[in-house]
C-alpha cells in the first residue's frame, strides 16, 4: 500500500487484513475563515449500520454521545475525529458513515455545509499516526446542505474499506438518520 493515498468523491481504498490497521482515525477538519459562529455550529457524527440501520439511539455517535455502547466507534480526543475498532467492530455493522453537519439554532439564519471554505479528511492508523489516505477540499462538492455523508468505513470481504462521500441531506443530522433507515 502507498504511503498516502489522495481520494475524491466516490473514490475508496481497500484497508485489506494486511495493511494492520486496528483502529482506523478519521480526521475530519473545516476551515470557517473568519465565520467562528458557524465554526461553532459544525459537528460531527457517526452511524455503525447494520443492514443499513442505525440500531438504536445509543448508536448515534456525536458530541453528547461520544461512543457507541460497545465503544467500537467513538469520537477521538480531538474536535473532528472519529475512531472505528475495526478489530473488535461488531459482525453484524457492514459500515460506518461519518456525517458533517451544522447544528440548527432557533431564531438564527440558516447556515449550509457549502458555506465552509475548507472541510478535508485525513485517515490515519490510530497506533501509529501512519496517514493512509487524504482528500482534497469536498466542500464544494458537499452543496447548500445542512448535513453531509463525507466517509464510510465498509466492511470489505475480511477487511475493510474507506469511501469518500459528499453526498447531501437538506433536513440535517435528523434528515441524515431519516434516510440512512434509523429506526430512531
Amino acid at each position: 500500500m502507498p504511503d498516502t493515498t489522495n481520494l475524491a468523491p466516490g473514490d475508496g481504498l481497500p484497508l485489506g487484513r494486511d495493511a494492520g490497521v486496528r483502529v482506523l482515525s478519521i480526521d475530519v477538519r473545516w476551515n470557517t475563515g473568519t465565520e467562528t459562529a458557524l465554526s461553532e455550529r459544525i459537528g460531527l457524527a457517526a452511524m455503525p449500520l447494520v443492514r443499513d440501520r442505525v440500531e438504536s439511539r445509543e448508536h448515534v455517535v456525536h458530541s453528547n454521545q461520544p461512543a457507541t455502547p460497545d465503544e467500537t466507534t467513538r469520537l477521538g480526543a480531538s474536535n473532528g475525529v472519529v475512531e472505528v475498532d475495526l478489530a473488535a467492530a461488531p459482525a453484524d455493522v457492514e459500515r460506518v458513515v461519518v456525517l458533517a453537519f451544522v447544528h440548527p439554532r432557533a431564531n438564527a439564519s440558516k447556515r449550509t455545509l457549502d458555506e465552509v471554505s475548507d472541510l478535508s479528511i485525513t485517515f490515519r492508523d490510530d497506533s501509529s499516526g501512519r496517514e493512509i489516505a487524504r482528500t482534497d477540499n469536498l466542500a464544494r462538492a458537499i452543496g447548500p446542505v445542512t448535513a453531509a455523508a463525507v466517509a464510510e468505513v465498509v466492511r470489505d470481504g475480511d477487511g475493510w474499506r474507506v469511501n469518500v462521500s459528499a453526498r447531501g441531506f437538506e433536513a440535517g443530522l435528523d434528515g441524515a438518520l431519516q434516510q440512512a433507515g434509523s429506526r430512531l
